[in-house]
């Protein structure tokens, strides 16, 4: 059986919120991350999407080391990661990056180029200087930039180049697994596309695994093999990209894919709008937590909260009134 890259079992974050001034008791508490599991195959794509808010933000600076994780299991390349010793940490860290959406603010203007792609080798401090320089000139070309693009300073490079020179830090100590965290929200719908192929050719040379975090349906769409989308902190729906995008059993799925535009003109779906605002993580709505926004809510929703079940559709939703598959369908 393969060992997947990375697999996440029930990550919790919770963070106490400021009370009242004259309140008794317990500290309220805001469940960013509740409970949220998925596997990533080693040289795959898995997409994470949902609303601002939902907390795909919070599940990867937990994944990152960036938050404390309150409880749940993390495991890289089938080892516990979570509660690692020192050592241990660095290789995980060393072996997981990411690119982050901003170029503009992710990449200190006072360090050339070369400086920012070769600090996690400094940092590491396993390489001479000359194979340093060799790995940062070897990375340029990679990402497509010039060898003199080492010596010029960030803000002397558009967005896109900004983004090559992101990814080429991203690769200097020969990740793994790349979190990509929006990587291409902050650019130019023209610079999008190209951004996108270079991820792919690098996946295809380097057997790259990675982790997309995006709210741009197209992009995971495109990019990824399996998506899991996400709710008020939670995974309501996860599966292939062709079985939750065509055919989505959850309303919340439902609803987000109804504003993507067809493959093709006979396959347009009726828009299904969402009314009332997102609940907030620090009171969230009892039993199913999109009830307080579902178009099908039925009063049995306020008591059971639902689990990540196998549909006939053959994703996993957590809706009470997804049409469930039966065991002989599961055994397939």
């Amino acid at each position: 059986m393969t060992i997947p890259i990375l697999e996440v079992r029930d990550l919790k974050k919770y963070y106490a919120a400021s009370a009242p001034f004259f309140h008794r008791g317990e500290r309220p508490v805001v469940r960013a991350v509740d409970g949220v599991s998925f596997t990533i195959p080693e040289g795959e794509t898995f997409g994470l999407i949902g609303e601002s808010g939902c907390g795909k933000t919070t599940t990867v600076r937990t994944l990152l080391g960036l938050e404390k994780v309150t409880s749940g299991t993390i495991r890289f390349a089938g080892e516990e990661v979570q509660d690692a010793d020192q050592a241990g940490w660095r290789r995980y860290r060393s072996s997981v990056q990411a690119v982050f959406q901003d170029p503009y603010s992710s990449l200190s203007p006072r360090m050339r180029v070369w400086e920012i792609i070769a600090e996690p080798l400094i940092t590491a401090g396993k390489m001479s200087k000359a194979d340093i320089k060799t790995r940062v000139a070897e990375l340029l070309e990679v990402v497509g930039l010039p060898n003199d693009a080492g010596e010029r300073f960030p803000h002397e490079f558009s967005g896109g180049q900004r983004q090559r020179v992101a990814i080429a830090r991203g690769l200097s100590p020969q990740p793994r697994l790349l979190i990509l965290d929006e990587p291409v929200s902050a650019l130019d719908v023209s610079i999008r596309a190209q951004i996108l192929n270079l991820l792919q050719a690098l996946q295809d040379k380097f057997g790259l695994s990675y982790l997309l975090i995006s709210h741009d349906l197209d992009i995971v769409a495109h990019m990824c093999r399996n998506i899991a989308v996400m709710y008020l902190g939670r995974i309501v729906e996860t599966g292939t990209v062709a079985q939750v995008r065509d055919n989505p059993q959850h309303p919340y799925a439902q609803a987000l894919f109804s504003a993507v535009l067809p493959p093709h003109p006979d396959k347009i779906k009726p828009r299904i709008r969402l009314t009332g605002p997102q609940p907030s993580p620090l009171n969230p709505p009892s039993g199913c937590r999109f009830r307080t926004r579902c178009p099908v809510v039925q009063p049995i929703c306020a008591e059971i909260e639902p689990a990540l079940e196998q549909t006939r559709a053959g994703s996993r939703a957590a809706c009470l009134f997804a049409p469930r598959a039966s065991q002989e369908e599961i055994d397939r």
